[in-house]
């Protein structure tokens, strides 16, 4: 039990931090910042707003991983985070819903069709289960109890953030926008596409074919191979059939974030207003979370993947590291104007 306890407080823990964040980055921004767990906001979409409902998740879910531990805080705050945290399910409730609703009509596509908000509801439960067992904290207080209780903390929290990377990941969100920005990948000495790269950009010719995009915008940086990637992209597109006029090229995306900011100028600078984001499903949250920091309204869209990466289950733990880091540090970065 005291395992299942630590996990589960884990889970709790990450909400809590990572909805702690998103209300200074609002603060911050001095506009709404999406929440990172995919609970939407029912209070609407003002900066204010952003601010009190990730303020709520924030301190219910980090008191529900405190008391999971501790257990003995006092009775009358349990029962109140425990209201709160009923009200918190409703709204998962209808998140689910609205997903499931939206899979059945076609609007969304999902290669792994469970939404994030299903796996909070399902702590919320827990949590509300467990909270009113009362049980003693000195059954914690042993050194291989307390080591146990760290390693399901950490545990709880690397599951809940991999369930974010392949819950939002694996969802196709495509609908008509201004341009569709592919994420570069790694190109060969001789100038060949890795197949990752060539997946990626196949996905977005395909969305400006289906009249989904306007523009397609490659952005990449010059590799150790010493090859820009952005160039080789557009090449690959224009044997494609795109017209060159339609092609936008990032040559400094050096990484995600560099490419979120130079997208957002880029699109400035042709008065473009939305995005379909195109990379790899295990690499979507990390470019949604960026993309909305420079304030850009784009959705994301899985590139089809010909077949399996060999180090994709590697990707896949990187992914999860880099989000967090890039979601805990969100506050920490320049105010981006509207």
């Amino acid at each position: 039990m005291a395992g299942g306890r630590s996990l589960l407080s884990g889970a709790n823990l990450i909400v809590a931090l990572t909805s702690g964040e998103s209300a200074l980055s609002a603060l911050r921004w001095q506009r709404a910042a999406e929440p990172c767990v995919w609970i939407s906001n029912p209070l609407g979409g003002s900066e204010w707003a952003s601010v009190a409902w990730n303020s709520a998740l924030t301190v219910l879910m980090g008191f529900a991983a405190a008391g999971l531990l501790i257990r003995d805080l006092p009775a009358r705050w349990t029962r109140a985070v425990q209201n709160g945290l009923l009200a918190i399910a409703l709204r998962a409730v209808f998140d689910v819903a609205m997903f499931f609703r939206l899979v059945l009509h076609g609007e969304i596509v999902s290669a792994f069709p469970v939404p994030l908000s299903l796996g909070v509801l399902f702590v919320i439960v827990a949590d509300v289960w467990l909270l009113r067992r009362a049980i003693p904290s000195a059954h914690l207080r042993s050194w291989p109890t307390t080591l146990l209780s760290v390693s399901g903390v950490l545990l709880g929290q690397v599951v809940m953030i991999g369930l974010h990377v392949l819950t939002f990941g694996s969802t196709d969100y495509r609908r008509d926008a201004d341009v569709a920005v592919v994420l570069g990948a790694r190109v060969y000495p001789d100038g060949t596409l890795s197949l990752a790269l060539s997946d990626r950009l196949d996905t977005a010719a395909a969305l400006f074919r289906e009249g989904r995009v306007r523009f397609v915008l490659v952005s990449g940086a010059t590799g150790v191979e010493g090859i820009n990637e952005a160039g080789a992209m557009r090449g690959y597109l224009l044997d494609a059939g795109l017209p060159d006029d339609r092609i936008l090229l990032d040559p400094a995306g050096v990484n995600t974030l560099a490419t979120a900011r130079n997208a957002r100028r880029l699109m400035n600078e042709h008065h473009l207003t939305t995005a379909l984001i195109v990379s790899h499903y295990f690499h979507l949250a990390r470019c949604k979370l960026l993309f909305e920091e420079q304030g850009i309204a784009a959705v994301t869209v899985p590139a089809r993947m010909s077949r399996r990466l060999v180090l994709e289950a590697y990707y896949v733990f990187r992914e999860c590291v880099g989000y967090l880091w890039y979601a805990l540090t969100r506050p920490l970065r320049s105010v981006v104007p509207t």
